[in-house]
Order: C-alpha cells, then structure tokens, then sequence
C-alpha cells in the first residue's frame, strides 16, 4: 500500500488482460496504450538522481480451474506504442515466472531496489527474493529464481539517458481457465 514515502503510483485495482499472450496493463480503455509510471522531470541531484528507490508490483490473478499466471514489470524503452502486446527492446526488470493457481485467486507481490543518476545515465538495480512472494492459495512460495527474471541480476540498461525516461509498464499472462486478473498496486516508494 502507499505509504509516506511513495512518490508515484498508478491507479490502483486495473483490470487486467486474460490472455495466454503476454500484454500490457492498459491505460483505461485504449488498445495500444499501456499505463507508464514513471519518475518524471526531476533536477541534477535532486529526489531520485543518485538515489535508490523501491519498484513496488502487486497483481491477482482469478482462474476457474489450472491456470499458469505470470507478472512481468519492464522499463519502457522501446518505444513499442502500436499496441499491447509488442516488447521489443523494452528490459524486463522484475518478473514472477509463471505461478500455478486452481480455480482461486492467486497474488503476486514483487519489488525491485532501483538507482539512476545523471552522471552514468544509467538504470541499474536488483530485484529482492525475499520480497517477490507468491502468495498461491494452492501452492506458496518465495520466488526464487525464475526464467522470466532478468539474466543480469544487477539489472543494467543504458536506454535513460534522462530520468523522464524512467517510465515502467506491467504485463500479466495467463494460460487457460483464466477469470480475470487486476494490478492491485504499482508504485515508486523512496529510500
């Protein structure tokens, strides 16, 4: 939930895709746009520049018998706007792998320990094990490692060269019997 340290948040409980295609979160009823959270405009060592923050990820996901449910959160840096389902070049940052629930809601909780300065223009960053629990009615479990998370844990990408590029983005899969999905929170918390 945001706290007193939370600084950018998108709107919370959005109806997700169901789609056995991985697709992006959308902004309200639009088919090619995705709902960006970013850090916005920000000067040379204020708020954010050389200083970490938290990437905070909470999605559901309802099936009506076995169902495979995957969250993946990505840093928006290709450009990709033709619609939701197009990732090209876009960096994973965090993601679930694909977590089994039956006919009952699933959650995913994940976060991600992230750094930008002016100086490297780049984002670099690690996402937290213990953190990334999913809470499966069925089976659950801390996520551990997954193929879905980033080869590179540090996360390193050189596509923000200013910190208006910080721009994230949610996509949610499911495989059959998939009910509905939601992103319950999705916000940037300071450290």
């Amino acid at each position: 939930m945001a706290n007193a340290n939370t600084v950018f948040s998108a709107p919370y409980n959005i109806v997700g895709p169901t789609s056995a295609t991985e697709t992006c979160i959308a902004q309200g009823t639009s088919t090619t746009q995705r709902q960006l959270m970013g850090l916005g405009t920000d000067i040379a060592g204020g708020v954010f520049d050389g200083h970490p923050f938290k990437l905070r990820v909470i999605s559901q996901g309802v099936a009506s018998g076995a169902c495979n449910f995957t969250v993946n959160c990505y840093l928006n840096s290709g450009a990709n706007t033709a619609d939701l389902v197009t990732l090209t070049n876009d960096v994973l940052v965090i993601g679930s792998g694909a977590q089994a629930i039956a006919s009952k809601s699933g959650y995913v909780f994940m976060e991600a320990t992230l750094m930008w300065d002016s100086t490297l223009q780049a984002l670099a960053g690690f996402w937290n094990e213990t953190a990334g629990l999913a809470e499966i009615v069925t089976t659950p479990a801390i996520i551990k490692t997954s193929a879905a998370v980033t080869a590179t844990n540090p996360i390193t990408s050189t596509k923000a060269a200013t910190q208006d590029k910080l721009q994230f983005f949610i996509t949610h899969t499911m495989s059959a019997n998939a009910t509905s999905s939601k992103l319950i929170e999705f916000s940037i918390d300071r450290i």
